[in-house]
């Protein structure tokens, strides 16, 4: 009588050897699997950081807007100007220049498609050059910007598309970024209310028509008043 315990140990064998390549299988793939995932959630957590941080920075700066009265024009204005796609406004610089003088802000986007917030000492002889680019945003479409406030013609609280010449900055404002379809980014709408509407410190010279202690600003630059 023939002994098949052999062929048996080697049938078992190699089903065994089936199962581990299977099962090695599997966890390589899930494992890879896996790494995919967390690269896409590294990603889209990365995205969303420098969303936050664009809008916090944001925030921090327009909350803090000074309301600088001007007098170069009849009837005298907030020195805030702001349009559907850039607006300009006076602001204390950020904790990395301070102490400091206030800075003149612009947020826009640039024609390479950066929202970029430029700036300059107020005080600065050539304000048209900008001493400080701060890139927030890559790769946007769109920016979209909105005011509200009461204002001629109406003078009734509501929405504007442009705050030019008015006697205060908005009593609010609304940003919102557009990118492209195929691009993943969400920017949630940000509004922010400015904490001050008056410029309480201005002390007017009747002569220069001017705050004392501010600077003239003008087409070819500006001197201190």
């Amino acid at each position: 009588m023939r002994d098949n315990s052999a062929g048996y140990a080697l049938i078992e064998m190699l089903a065994t050897l089936i199962i581990v390549g299977m099962t090695t299988a599997l966890m390589v793939e899930g494992l890879g699997t896996s790494r995919r995932v967390w690269e896409h959630i590294d990603a889209a957590n990365t995205m969303g950081d420098a969303i936050a941080g664009a809008q916090n920075l944001l925030r921090d700066r327009i909350e803090r807007v000074f309301p600088a009265t001007r007098y170069d024009k009849i009837p005298s204005y907030a020195d805030f100007d702001g349009v559907a796609d850039k607006m300009m406004f006076l602001s204390s610089p950020r904790d990395v220049g301070a102490p400091s003088g206030l800075r003149r802000y612009q947020l826009s986007v640039a024609a390479n498609g950066d929202l970029v917030l430029a700036s300059v000492n107020d005080l600065a002889v050539d304000q048209q050059t900008p001493s400080e680019n701060l890139v927030l945003l890559h790769n946007v479409q769109g920016l979209d910007i909105g005011y509200f406030g009461v204002a001629p013609p109406d003078n009734r609280p509501g929405w504007r598309f442009a705050w030019e010449l008015q006697a205060a900055p908005p009593k609010l404002i609304r940003i919102r970024v557009q990118f492209a379809p195929q691009d993943p980014r969400v920017w949630p709408e940000l509004y922010v209310k400015p904490f001050a509407s008056v410029d309480s410190m201005c002390v007017l010279m009747i002569v220069t028509k001017t705050c004392r202690g501010r600077a003239v600003v003008r087409s070819s630059g500006s001197t201190p008043s």
